[in-house]
């Protein structure tokens, strides 16, 4: 007797191939170019509040000084007082309207190019602050100033 000989079957092996990831989409070039100029945008803006937060200690700290020399001129000669508020005077006329004008005509020119509804309510309040004196200028602005931080802050979320 012949013995058969067992032929062994292979058995096929099935591969398990692992799940293709999914294709990452690289940023295009319009997303990164985006990134780029809001990162640098915030930034400006960061140093922008930083200026105006300086401004507006060395707008307070004149004005504070300025009423403390008044006070004192009154209470020594009449001639002192129209020499403080001469000073006041023309300190404003030389940097003042000029430095206001600027910046409105930068912001107001930016805003027509952008067209943003919410930035416009900024303009109307700047607007009262240019076109008011004492005390309301100073509240005019620093509406304008909380009207762009709320608008800021709102464009984040």
């Amino acid at each position: 007797m012949v013995a058969k000989k067992k032929t062994r079957q292979k058995k096929k092996s099935v591969k398990k191939t692992p799940a293709k990831p999914k294709k990452q989409t690289k940023p295009t070039s319009k997303k990164i170019e985006f990134d780029k100029a809001w990162t640098n945008y915030t930034a400006a803006l960061d140093m922008w509040k930083e200026s105006l937060a300086q401004w507006q200690k060395a707008t307070n700290d004149t004005l504070m000084t300025y009423h403390v020399a008044c006070q004192k001129a009154i209470e020594s000669d009449s001639k002192l007082l129209k020499k403080v508020s001469a000073s006041w005077e023309q300190t404003w006329e030389d940097i003042g309207p000029k430095y206001i004008e600027q910046q409105n005509n930068l912001i107001e020119n930016i805003f027509k190019e952008t067209n943003i509804d919410s930035v416009k309510k900024f303009n109307d309040q700047w607007k009262k602050f240019l076109n008011t004196s004492g005390d309301d200028s100073i509240k005019a602005y620093q509406e304008a100033i909380r009207q762009f931080n709320e608008t800021w802050k709102s464009g984040q979320v």
